[in-house]
């Protein structure tokens, strides 16, 4: 039977059931604004997978001198950030017991008119469809684009009748549950392909891919046997440094000579073994009348002289290919000396073993530095040139088998994320029916 539907009068809303109504959010909730006057609280923060429990002992994250005045939250209140109404999904149900900083919205819903559940996954949908970023007010994209609480409780909402709200939010839990599902073990799928391949890239770079062959002791605690006929070396006898522009973002312009700084470096999808172009800025092309000693060659290296955390320390840029470029801001070029395909050291320069030698001396608690003096002291490992060149082509193989099974997986869990929030939109818009 095909339900009757009628206009909500709500352009983003569009059409609702006929038994439906437009209501706002005052008539449904109440704001609670009391303080909870606790010496030892839960205390809770509000993220995109839900009100967490936080744990303030650790003293990470931005720490509150008292807790005293805090929000109290129950189960079933309905938590709201009115200060990010950008990047989404900022509101969730509570289904712990705690307090929370007063800077969010908490809505407690009224006894037989609204299921907290229900608007949950209704909030959901305004912000994906950013539409209570067009309510806001401030004077840019970021914190100080603000819901303020007025506008929030005159909020236009849909209000089926009460049973159906539970009807549709059970409904929503079981499938969302499920979808859920399928996106955890995606997700741990991938990270599994990530550490394949983080494996099978340490393998080849310090043991070779030939099997059976003579090994010897490295001498080295970080390496311990390597094949018999490679030869241990120092970064500063195999490359010549030089360093990055001196500028800052200011300098950048639309059109240019190419440049990558430090930030390029850190984007996730610069691989280190091949350049993207997506990493690529650009600068004035009077820095090669003024600064030529900057710009990186065919087989150098731009290594990031910073980082905000360990695991970025020994990020790198691999020039696979001859143009003009340059090194730009916080960077520091490792000239070739060889000037020869060094694929096998970029890979070598992406194994944890490798990266450790830096880790391990490298300055700084909130921002790493990265010096030449800590790279003159790294070790590589070098084949023959014919074995580096034999590893590098079956990483090249490998890995790329490797990433195109991310890419599937990856492309998957954006298509179940769309699936997902297209169902919540249908049900609590009322386009689709729970039968």
């Amino acid at each position: 039977m095909t339900r009757t539907m009628k206009d909500s009068g709500i352009e983003w809303i569009g059409e609702i059931p006929e038994d439906w109504s437009i209501s706002k959010v005052k008539h449904c909730f109440t704001r609670k604004n009391s303080k909870a006057k606790q010496d030892d609280p839960v205390v809770l923060s509000l993220a995109r997978s839900g009100v967490k429990i936080r744990d303030i002992s650790t003293n990470e994250g931005q720490l509150a001198e008292s807790y005293y005045d805090y929000n109290p939250v129950q189960v079933g209140d309905l938590l709201l950030n009115p200060m990010d109404l950008y990047s989404g999904a900022n509101c969730s149900y509570s289904d712990v017991e705690g307090v929370i900083s007063p800077a969010y919205i908490n809505l407690k819903n009224k006894e037989g008119v609204s299921n907290s559940k229900f608007y949950d996954y209704y909030f959901k949908v305004q912000y994906w469809m950013m539409v209570l970023f067009s309510f806001g007010k401030g004077v840019s994209f970021d914190n100080r684009w603000t819901l303020g609480q007025e506008t929030l409780m005159n909020f236009p909402i849909v209000y089926p009748l009460l049973s159906e709200q539970q009807k549709i939010a059970d409904f929503l839990d079981e499938k969302c549950s499920h979808i859920d599902s399928i996106l955890e073990k995606t997700k741990a799928s991938i990270d599994e392909c990530k550490q394949l391949k983080q494996s099978v890239i340490t393998q080849a770079v310090t043991k070779g891919i030939k099997p059976n062959r003579p090994m010897k002791d490295s001498g080295i605690e970080w390496i311990g046997e390597i094949p018999e006929d490679w030869d241990i070396s120092k970064v500063k006898r195999e490359f010549s440094y030089g360093s990055g522009l001196p500028i800052t973002k200011e300098n950048l312009i639309e059109n240019g000579v190419p440049v990558i700084s430090y930030g390029q470096i850190h984007a996730k999808f610069n691989t280190g073994v091949k350049l993207d172009e997506k990493l690529y800025r650009y600068v004035s092309e009077d820095y090669l009348e003024t600064n030529s000693n900057s710009l990186a060659n065919k087989y150098d290296f731009i290594f990031a002289d910073t980082s905000e955390d360990l695991e970025g320390c020994g990020n790198c840029a691999y020039i696979s290919e001859q143009m003009t470029l340059f090194a730009g801001y916080h960077t520091i070029i490792l000239h070739s000396k060889k000037a020869q395909d060094n694929r096998y050291i970029a890979y070598l320069f992406k194994s944890p073993m490798w990266r450790n030698q830096i880790t391990s001396r490298v300055t700084g608690i909130k921002v790493f530095s990265i010096s030449k003096k800590i790279l003159n002291a790294c070790t590589l490992l070098i084949p023959s040139f014919a074995e580096q060149i034999e590893i590098a082509n079956y990483l090249d193989l490998k890995c790329s088998e490797i990433d195109k099974l991310i890419t599937k997986k990856e492309q998957l869990i954006k298509e179940l994320e769309t699936y997902k929030k297209s169902l919540i939109y249908e049900y609590v818009t009322g386009k689709k029916e729970v039968i």
